[in-house]
């Protein structure tokens, strides 16, 4: 069976390969320029991302860094239809999530002795199997297809992560990768915040750098903020690196400040105090001084932070109490099933009139429910429970010291993510479940697998 494998992936990296590739890449280029409706722009990063798409079959690791890079400055195309196939439109960011897919496929193909071992498959697969299904059923369709291949592209990720960044050194670079990935929505968040522009919630101007809404650059910029300070943390006493990545924390600390988010501050806060807890004391008294000046001096934070206990008429925490509970009135309708995968926000666009504009459900798990049904539901909460086991059973058993502080950090913002979840669009936010999920596969394939040195 190994030999097999072997021999697969010295087939895909043969020179003649090589040119089979170029050619099917030129010949996808012009039949994507064929039907492209968007800017010429648009399908100028397409073909690049395309490129990309095929340098990753034969370097994976670097190839998938870069798709990722793209994604992340790109993700403001995510709703812009650019292009149209025979009446099936199709956007930017779509695109990306099939290429994604595509290279897990590539990779099970060259270690398919792997794939029996890739953890969470049969959540993940009951999970997936169910949303398939009630896309046929779906009142929208095409909506419904979309929504089943941007969760496949998370178990692509997922995927990817595992089988390709399977070692301590792998891992590592490529947590470095994506804090240098982070640098160009940030510098975008930066020039909004000194310019005044993003987006404008009716009193503030809130930061989003290249994405699409404030709170999707908040909790990525929360798990870029907490690899760049597992770098910091994990380095020696008194070695220079450790400088520009406390740098770095306090560059991404700035425009998560400004995105105004309360559930990503609340969630950054949430593992900086466990991580201090458990050993870093330093870090927890610094970020407790930060917390407390930001509040004394700085009336907006204050003002943020106030209305989570006073929830006023006007706040959004009462705005998404009262659209919960429209939304459980739909799903009491049809619990077992629900309306379709994928259709939130246009169902609620039809049917709560006070909603002039399409909006989402703020809370996964009623999104899920009211898409899809229980089962959904279950099944969905069933893939982070044996993932949360996983990774728990990993730190007990770890004895490497960097890596089983990388798994602390997962597990606290795991944690976090599922407590945001019942209060924003977590799920949405495909960037960072693209990098949640690369790394969630490393880690386990590395604290499962990887030979593990003897400590003193």
């Amino acid at each position: 069976m190994e030999e097999r494998n072997n021999g697969l992936a010295a087939i895909i990296n043969r020179p003649e390969s090589k040119f089979i590739a170029l050619g099917l890449f030129s010949l996808i280029a012009v039949i994507t320029a064929y039907f492209w409706i968007g800017d010429s722009s648009s399908l100028i990063f397409l073909i690049v991302s395309a490129a990309i798409f095929g340098y990753s079959i034969f370097f994976p690791k670097v190839g998938f860094f870069v798709l990722l890079a793209f994604r992340t400055t790109f993700d403001y195309l995510g709703g812009q239809e650019m292009l149209n196939i025979f009446g099936v439109s199709l956007n930017f960011t779509f695109l990306l999530g099939m290429m994604l897919i595509a290279l897990a496929f590539i990779e099970i193909l060259k270690q398919r002795h792997k794939f029996k071992s890739i953890p969470l498959l049969l959540p993940w697969l009951s999970f997936l199997g169910i949303i398939a299904v009630l896309s046929f059923f779906s009142f929208s369709k095409q909506d419904s297809a979309v929504e089943f291949f941007r969760l496949l592209s998370f178990l692509s990720a997922f995927i990817f992560g595992y089988l390709v960044y399977d070692t301590p050194k792998r891992l590592t670079n490529f947590a470095k990768a994506i804090i240098v990935t982070a640098i160009i929505p940030s510098v975008v968040a930066y020039w909004q915040l000194i310019n005044r522009t993003g987006f404008f919630d009716g009193d503030r101007w809130r930061l989003l750098g290249t994405f699409v809404h404030p709170n999707m650059l908040a909790f990525y910029l929360v798990l870029v903020i907490c690899l760049t300070l597992f770098v910091a943390l994990s380095l020696k006493p008194g070695v220079v690196e450790k400088i520009p990545y406390a740098l770095l924390v306090i560059f991404f600390l700035i425009p998560l400040l400004f995105t105004y988010t309360r559930a990503a501050w609340l969630a950054f806060a949430f593992i900086v105090f466990g991580i201090g807890v458990y050993r870093f004391r330093k870090l927890l008294f610094i970020s407790i001084f930060v917390v407390a000046v930001l509040y004394l001096l700085a009336p907006f934070f204050q003002d943020r932070i106030a209305t989570l206990a006073t929830l006023g008429a006007s706040d959004s925490s009462t705005w998404r109490l009262d659209l919960w509970r429209d939304i459980w009135g739909f799903i009491k309708a049809r619990p077992w099933f629900g309306y379709g995968p994928g259709t939130a926000s246009l169902f609620i666009q039809q049917n709560i009139p006070r909603f002039l504009v399409e909006t989402e459900p703020h809370n996964d798990y009623l999104r899920i429910w009211m898409e899809s049904g229980i089962f959904a539901l279950l099944a969905f909460l069933w893939i982070y429970a044996a993932y949360f086991k996983k990774l728990w059973r990993s730190f007990r058993n770890e004895t490497r010291p960097r890596l089983k502080m990388l798994i602390l950090f997962l597990i606290f913002f795991t944690i976090s993510l599922a407590a945001a979840s019942a209060t924003d669009n977590i799920i949405k936010d495909a960037v960072m479940q693209w990098i949640f999920w690369s790394l969630s596969g490393a880690i386990l394939a590395i604290s499962l697998h990887h030979k593990k040195p003897k400590t003193n």
